[in-house]
């Protein structure tokens, strides 16, 4: 089982870092999320970034906003990407792994707690949403982190025995569900908003800031996350 957890530990790492290092990444995500922004609300302890320069710098940043920003997007990457690559690998290496991960599940809790995690993180997720995120810039990862995504939820439901993600907390599952409609509308209400901030006179900066200062409140209430 351990040898298992530790093959999964060690492939996810290595996937997500082949997304998180590619060379475009960093200037995508600045592009495409709110971090900036973030970087500007009075609301943290600390800065977001460890550098005095002022310039956010991916080196620099801190966990919270890194994590809060993806949430911003519907992406959710920090909480599950990886994960579908390796637990494919593993699946192709022996037929009988699955049989050994479902073991896991069932017999495991830690396991049982990873897996309950990366459900929960999935089921927040919403690829369709945060494709209009990915439009605001030249650059495109959005196919990419798309098609991690899929092999990670098919992932967990073949491990799981699951129609659909959350369907042994169908009260959470109900629940965001249930918010995703007016969720949704503030994501697309934000995208526009950062689409307008590329092009933003001197004179509407501080409207604009302030309307996407609003946006960023707003989902990180119906999210109830901010990372």
């Amino acid at each position: 089982m351990k040898n298992l957890m530790e093959r999964i530990a060690v492939e996810s790492m290595a996937e997500y870092h082949r997304l998180i290092k590619d060379v475009k990444m960093w200037q995508w995500y600045r592009e495409v999320t709110p971090i900036d922004h973030i970087g500007q609300l009075p609301i943290a302890s600390r800065p977001v970034s460890r550098s005095s320069a002022g310039k956010i710098e991916f080196e620099d940043l801190r966990a919270i906003p890194w994590v809060f920003s993806w949430t911003q997007t519907r992406y959710n990457v920090p909480g599950w990407y990886g994960t579908g690559t390796a637990i494919k690998k593993i699946l192709e290496e022996d037929s009988e792994n699955l049989k050994r991960l479902q073991d896991m599940w069932s017999e495991w809790s830690f396991f049982q707690t990873v897996i309950e995690n990366l459900q929960l993180e999935l089921a927040r997720a919403r690829m369709e949403i945060a494709e209009a995120y990915d439009h605001l810039s030249s650059l495109s990862f959005h196919s990419m982190i798309a098609d991690e995504y899929l092999r990670t939820r098919d992932a967990v439901l073949s491990i799981t025995g699951f129609n659909d993600l959350l369907d042994n907390h169908t009260a959470i599952q109900h629940t965001i569900k249930l918010r995703n409609p007016y969720t949704d509308t503030l994501n697309l209400i934000q995208a526009d908003l950062l689409k307008r901030w590329q092009i933003v006179t001197e004179e509407d900066s501080g409207a604009m800031r302030h309307a996407i200062f609003m946006s960023i409140n707003g989902i990180a209430s119906a999210m109830q996350s901010t990372g």
